[in-house]
């Protein structure tokens, strides 16, 4: 199965806003003048609506109320305003369970928020690339949207296989995808994104975030990958070092950086991760 026969077998694709999609495009090209950005929001009212209330709920922290989009800009700045559009406008499809992977309600779209937050902040903060940060977040909100197509084609027998695959052959995720189903979730994922028209930059993390590109020129699929260790190490259980330290010599020799290096971006990483608490409720 190739990763577009995947996506031909589903019936009802994730709906996505079709105005998110232009604005992650438009923000792609750092030529692209606000007004055009805040056109764009304009046209579409209900996702409008949806950001303005985000911005007067109290987890915003503004003193005073948002009546327009030109004025949440000027108080929140570029990067808080398309956070909120780009989680509004694609959290919906990932806030429900995932029983294919073992994913209960809202566990994808919290671990998609803390990926994103924390490619955000790699992307912005770290001289790790450069790499516009809020599409940054976007490429790591998400990175695992590929696991909705296969959530939709997976059968009891398949997830009994990719499960015995990954304990009795130690294969990782993807690796045991690949083998039972010809394809992982990265690649349907990236296929899906394809589709929608975003940039290939996006693309490119998506398909790519568990296989990161560092060499001639780091991608920002690197960007991604050290996002999603950070979401995986911050989700583990209270003295998991073994697994954090996997993830960390991982990144380490993928990346081809000092495991020091990897060990100061994670930190950053993670308390940027905070950030994505008033976001869990929004799609």
């Amino acid at each position: 199965m190739t990763a577009k026969e995947a996506i031909s077998q589903i019936k009802e694709l994730p709906v996505v806003s079709a105005t998110a999609r232009k604005l992650v495009s438009l923000l792609n090209q750092p030529d692209t003048p606000r007004t055009d950005l805040i056109k764009t929001l304009r046209c579409d009212n209900v996702l409008t609506a949806k950001v303005l209330r985000l911005c007067n709920s109290a987890d915003a922290g503004l003193r005073h109320p948002v009546t327009s989009i030109d004025q949440a800009v000027l108080l929140l700045g570029d990067t808080a305003l398309f956070r909120m559009v780009c989680t509004i406008g694609f959290g919906a499809p990932m806030n429900h369970g995932v029983p294919g992977y073992d994913v209960e309600a809202n566990g994808l779209w919290g671990h998609s928020l803390s990926t994103g937050m924390a490619a955000e902040y790699i992307g912005q903060r770290e001289s790790f690339g450069d790499f516009q940060p809020s599409v940054a977040f976007t490429a790591g909100l998400l990175h695992d949207i590929g696991k909705l197509i296969l959530n939709q084609i997976h059968t009891p027998k398949t997830r009994t296989d990719i499960r015995n695959r990954i304990a009795l052959e130690s294969l990782s995720r993807v690796e045991a995808e690949r083998s039972v189903l010809g394809v992982d979730h990265a690649e349907v994922g990236a296929c899906l994104l394809q589709k929608w028209g975003l940039p290939e930059v996006i693309i490119e993390a998506v398909a790519n975030h568990h296989s990161p590109v560092g060499q001639p020129a780091i991608q920002l699929s690197a960007v991604v990958y050290l996002a999603n260790c950070a979401a995986h190490i911050c989700a583990s259980a209270p003295g998991s070092d073994a697994h954090a330290g996997r993830l960390t010599k991982s990144a380490s020799n993928l990346l081809g950086i000092e495991v020091e290096k990897v060990e100061q971006i994670l930190l950053g990483a993670h308390e940027a991760m905070k950030a994505a608490d008033p976001f869990l409720c929004v799609a």
